[in-house]
């Protein structure tokens, strides 16, 4: 890194931790021994957590392998002993087929100056991690730190979390499942001739050893019992077994031997069905069905793979439409400028707009945090909306009817530049950041100056440069070279932009929920 970066690097990260001064989050790590705090005495010690939550939730998707975390919430209480608070350590304990004990502590990078967070809100925290095993009750501790001295009460919370099994349509594909079986699909067909029973399945790459059972019912005794051991895998075998019984309504299970389950594996079940008897000739009238079926069945083959080439050529041409997470401070009129903007971002330049005041209702169930940082996580681009533009004839109008939105959305905006400074130190989805303003950025902009890091345009005068960047995000590029059609200009009829912005905000919301 040169020195002039570097240079310019401590400066964003200065102005982040001064303007975002109050705002504490979390790093976490392991912790194996007991906390530090132990062998000190405290004159003053944080209350209890006021609540603690745990949930199962995907990871990484590779082919068919996924692995499941737990995702640990919990909320701090209003109080005045928040400013004794330090850290929050939380300890899971695993049992099952094996027990696990496991804790990491969670450092509070800033002392808290305030009880709440912005808009009265209990200040929330997360932690994803502790992988997950299938058929295992998890035991979930938290309490904060420094902790209550010795022979006084030690508040902490305490949840439990119980994990399916394979069969489960989630856990199915966890590694430890495929490796049972979960996946493994035999076909069983069950056939009763005069004198025995003809069981059909398809054996797994996962072991050559199997065990056949039969039963006269669900409920019965085993009636037979093979064992079948075969060196090929994922092929059609066929086991004949004589049975004396002239019973029609057998049942089959077959029981295969893994070697990550051994006598555990999951088992499937097989009922008998009517034979076809085989013939020592082919008739005419067989084979002309015959001919046709499999001509039937080239013609069915050369279709589908038409229709995919076809797909793909038109999926390499078609331009996806661009996500695009809309921020903007209080000072922005929202009617006037931010739904003419966002009608501008979704006809001319084809994107799909996220905008707060379009999901209050998921904000509210997920909370802010939540909310913000997963429309940030899948947005292409993260749009910061500064306007200079000033219209009496629309401001009255427009800040009558946003009433107390200017607050949520100063409260918006500041966990937005949070997750910015954020990724400035981590040096990460910077690409993401566009800064656009309408009038050119002046001393009457109040944003932070850390956003000056950021790529900044000036509409109208960088529409073209503004369009080619918006295009060409990250991993979405116009195959097709053409350029964005983009103008636009702020409307200067604010009940006209109003009613227009709102039936286009409902065509946008209902296809981004």
């Amino acid at each position: 890194m040169t020195l002039a970066a570097s240079i310019l690097l401590s400066l964003v990260l200065n102005s982040c931790r001064s303007w975002g001064q109050g705002w504490p989050s979390i790093k976490c790590g392991f912790e194996t021994g007991p906390a530090h705090e132990l062998r000190k005495w405290h004159n003053l010690t944080p209350a209890d957590l006021h609540n603690l939550s745990a949930q199962l939730i995907e990871s990484e998707v590779e082919t068919h392998v996924r692995s499941l975390l737990i995702n640990i919430s919990w909320s701090l209480s209003m109080d005045a002993s928040i400013k004794e608070l330090r850290a929050t350590k939380i300890c899971v304990t695993s049992k099952g087929t094996e027990e696990h004990f496991e804790c990491i502590r969670c450092n509070y990078t800033e002392k808290f100056q305030s009880q709440t967070m912005f808009g009265n809100r209990r200040w929330q925290f997360h932690y994803i991690g502790f992988p997950v095993e299938p058929d295992m009750t998890y035991f979930i501790s938290a309490y904060n730190l420094p902790p209550a001295n010795i022979y006084e009460d030690s508040p902490s919370k305490s949840i439990t979390l119980i994990s399916p099994g394979c069969k489960d349509n989630l856990m199915k594909y966890r590694k430890t499942c495929i490796e049972m079986g979960s996946l493994w699909n035999p076909n069983i067909t069950l056939c009763k001739t005069e004198a025995e029973v003809e069981v059909n399945f398809t054996t797994s790459s996962l072991g050559t050893k199997y065990a056949i059972l039969l039963y006269k019912c669900e409920t019965c005794d085993i009636l037979i019992e093979r064992d079948l051991i075969t060196k090929v895998n994922e092929t059609r075998t066929s086991v004949r077994i004589p049975v004396s019984d002239e019973s029609n309504s057998l049942f089959v299970q077959i029981i295969p031997y893994f070697s990550t389950c051994a006598n555990d594996c999951l088992r499937h079940k097989g009922i008998l069905t009517k034979c076809v008897q085989n013939q020592g000739t082919i008739s005419l009238d067989s084979l002309g069905r015959y001919v046709c079926s499999i001509i039937a069945a080239l013609f069915v083959i050369v279709c589908v793979i038409t229709a995919v080439v076809c797909f793909r050529r038109n999926s390499d041409t078609k331009l996806q439409p661009v996500k695009v997470l809309l921020i903007y401070p209080k000072e922005v009129c929202f009617h006037h400028t931010v739904l003419a903007f966002a009608d501008f971002l979704h006809k001319h330049c084809h994107c799909d707009v996220v905008i707060d005041m379009w999901q209050k209702r998921r904000i509210a169930e997920q909370g802010p945090v939540q909310w913000l940082a997963f429309q940030k996580e899948v947005a292409d681009k993260v749009i910061f909306l500064v306007s200079s533009y000033t219209s009496s004839e629309c401001n009255a109008v427009c800040h009558k009817s946003i009433g107390n939105h200017k607050d949520k959305s100063e409260c918006m905006f500041t966990l937005a530049f949070n997750f910015f400074c954020s990724d400035v130190k981590n040096m990460s989805s910077l690409h993401k950041y566009m800064l656009v303003s309408f009038n050119g950025l002046n001393g009457k902009d109040t944003l932070p100056s850390a956003l000056n890091s950021c790529s900044k345009y000036c509409l109208m005068k960088d529409i073209d440069i503004f369009c080619r960047d918006l295009s060409s995000t990250h991993g979405k590029v116009n195959a097709t070279n053409t350029k964005l059609v983009c103008g636009w200009r702020p409307s200067t009829n604010c009940i006209k932009t109003e009613e227009h912005n709102i039936g286009m905000r409902d065509d946008v919301s209902a296809s981004i929920e």
